[in-house]
């Protein structure tokens, strides 16, 4: 397994990672409700418990969780781009960010033995204090990439202990 990378600018966080699996498998589990609980989290830290989506440019999509200390969370938005299974694009609109959006856009590319996963959060330049709050896309990479590669869920990772 490779180790995530991220590239931070004013404006943009822009992180990736190879996963061996087609690009068609890689965007359903970006996108079917069923799969995105299944890796979208660890307990412990965040985990999402409810996703929803309606696949179409101009529709809307939102994930309902809970942190670490056991506080409800949500993320929302509205697809902005779809080119299946190539680009997934969409507003990003979280409660901890205090309703500010911004933009999420993942590019998936052929590569040997599988895809490289891009995800690139912008909107960063109007709202700089915002981008220490997305430092974890490296982390929700490797949990992506252990479904995919492992059948790795939520459920079967260890609990994370802030105490």
């Amino acid at each position: 397994m490779v180790a995530p990378q991220q590239t931070p600018s004013a404006d943009e966080i822009v992180s990736e990672i190879r996963i061996a699996a087609p690009p068609e498998r890689v965007f359903q589990a970006l996108v079917e409700p069923s799969q995105v609980v299944q890796w979208w989290g660890h307990a412990g830290i965040y985990r999402c418990t409810k996703f929803e989506s309606d696949l179409r440019v101009g529709g809307a999509w939102k994930s309902i969780g809970v942190d670490g200390h056991g506080r409800q969370f949500e993320v929302k938005g509205e697809y902005l781009e779809l080119d299946p299974p190539r680009i997934l694009s969409s507003t990003w609109v979280a409660t901890w960010t205090g309703g500010a959006k911004t933009k999420v856009r993942w590019e998936l590319e052929v590569s040997e033995n599988g895809t490289l996963v891009r995800i690139r959060h912008s909107g960063f330049a109007a709202h700089p204090e915002l981008a220490q709050a997305y430092r974890g896309w490296p982390r929700m990479l490797t949990w992506l990439q252990a479904l995919l590669e492992k059948g790795e869920t939520v459920e079967q990772r260890a609990p994370v202990s802030w105490s």
